[in-house]
């Protein structure tokens, strides 16, 4: 069993930022709509967030990786904080609804700057988590983010329906992170010991953000190009179908602005059961690759579907489809991620992983912004369909070097189909004293790391 005593702030810290985000799913596009500005513009706010974050998230990093994750989860949550009461002023600024849109924007930003701490938590779980339990402790984050899309909609619609309006969802948010930032202060602990921190911190922003250079300098960084991709087209396609939902709610299905939440609702029922109860199945028999394979098959083939229904008893047990490969994906790519890196660059590793995904996630809302305000939702939803098709094939190529760098063997049908059709095929696996061992070239440093050598050809 894993002890959950050092997780506790990082599982809060993950409902919290999940909360934040829920609660303005049913609000945003109305706020902006009744501030007299279009959808696009309400793309527009959605894509600030992962801009910022993709700004902050290399940075807090590799600080982590320098510092510690103590110091930086607590500075990024006192950040969190601010972008609400940020938020909160807009209210009173509704009389001038540019000077309204403009805080609304600061507050998105300033959250996405923070935000960089989804890197720094994982890599903090990664720290204190054995390797079995990582997709365990990764699928409780699922969950707690499911938990999130039951009550986070439904407080940012009931308690923006109030006499305060917009201002209501703001409050509770202000009240969460205060709260969540004292406890934290008061029981997170660190987790990286001072012998195996960073000796050294590269404070040039411009460096930093070089994410092409700073994965070029990472240990094995041949397998996890490949998560990177596999990173950023996943994510493009969730971002880009969770953009426009609310409105296709509204448009397509015929609901109320009310009942949004009630929908979201339904959504995170879903996501807790999947997290719970069919990611455990799925991933006792396939392991965390098969599982990640099994989902991004998944959710191209329903979301291609989902986009037909105009009633909502169609379109729910559609979106359940959809919901089960985002459950599968979600935690495996992680856990995977984490398996991969090299311990000591584990925070620089989670920054680049973190900052490919805000790359995505700030397009995405632009692209189908943009899409559904031209061409219907439809469009939108095949668009992200497509994205999600290439994250599958791109998936399937890599998946012999994927596992062999997590020292994890492909479910039989996918082997066997790597080895007779597969472009990347696993080299020489072979037990000998009862270690398992394997030989691949990651195009990258020769490295012992989890059980797995590596070596580096000439021609690297």
């Amino acid at each position: 069993m894993v002890s959950l005593a050092r997780h506790y702030p990082i599982l809060l810290l993950t409902f919290v930022n999940a909360i934040g985000g829920t609660l303005l799913i049913p609000v945003l596009p109305f706020v902006v709509r009744d501030l007299g500005y279009s959808d696009f513009v309400f793309s527009l706010l959605i894509a600030a967030y992962p801009a910022a974050q993709f700004f902050a998230a290399p940075i807090l990093g590799s600080l982590a990786d320098n510092r510690g994750r103590r110091p930086i989860l607590l500075v990024s949550q006192a950040g969190t904080l601010a972008s609400w009461v940020l938020f909160a002023v807009a209210y009173f600024t509704t009389g001038t609804p540019t000077l309204a849109l403009v805080l609304i924007a600061a507050s998105r930003l300033v959250d996405g700057l923070t935000g960089g701490n989804a890197s720094v938590a994982a890599a903090y779980l990664a720290d204190v988590v054995d390797e079995e339990a990582r997709t365990r402790v990764f699928s409780m984050q699922g969950a707690i983010t499911g938990a999130a899309l039951l009550i986070g909609p439904a407080m940012g619609s009931f308690s923006a329906a109030s006499s305060l309006g917009f201002l209501g969802p703001a409050l509770l948010a202000i009240i969460i992170s205060t709260g969540t930032l004292m406890w934290m202060a008061s029981t997170l602990t660190e987790s990286l010991p001072p012998e195996l921190r960073s000796p050294s911190f590269d404070a040039n922003p411009l460096h930093q953000l070089n994410l092409i250079a700073k994965a070029r300098m990472l240990t094995g960084r041949g397998p996890l190009y490949r998560l990177f991709s596999l990173q950023m087209l996943f994510t493009f396609a969730f971002s880009a179908y969770t953009t426009i939902l609310a409105l296709w709610y509204v448009d397509q299905l015929g609901i109320s602005e009310a009942s949004v939440g009630l929908m979201m609702l339904a959504t995170g029922v879903f996501l807790i059961f999947n997290e719970m109860v069919t990611l455990p199945f799925v991933e006792k028999r396939l392991g965390d690759v098969g599982t990640m394979l099994a989902g991004l098959a998944i959710i191209p083939a329903a979301l291609f579907v989902v986009r037909f229904p105009t009633s909502v008893l169609v379109f729910l047990p559609l979106s359940f489809l959809v919901n089960v490969g985002l459950a599968l994906v979600l935690p495996t790519l992680q856990s995977v991620v984490t398996r991969a890196a090299d311990d000591r660059e584990e925070g620089q590793v989670q920054g680049i992983n973190t900052s490919v995904a805000a790359v995505a996630s700030t397009l995405a809302p632009i692209v189908a912004g943009a899409s559904y305000a031209t061409f219907g939702g439809g469009v939108t939803i095949w668009l992200a369909a497509a994205v999600a098709a290439v994250a599958a094939v791109v998936a399937v190529s890599s998946a012999g070097l994927i596992s062999s760098a997590t020292g994890e063997e492909l479910p039989h049908l996918v082997e066997h189909a790597h080895r007779q059709h597969g472009p990347v095929s696993a080299l020489a696996h072979r037990v000998s004293g009862g270690q398992r061992s394997f030989s691949l070239n990651l195009h990258g440093h020769g490295r012992q790391h989890h059980g797995l050598e590596t070596s580096r050809t000439s021609n690297d």
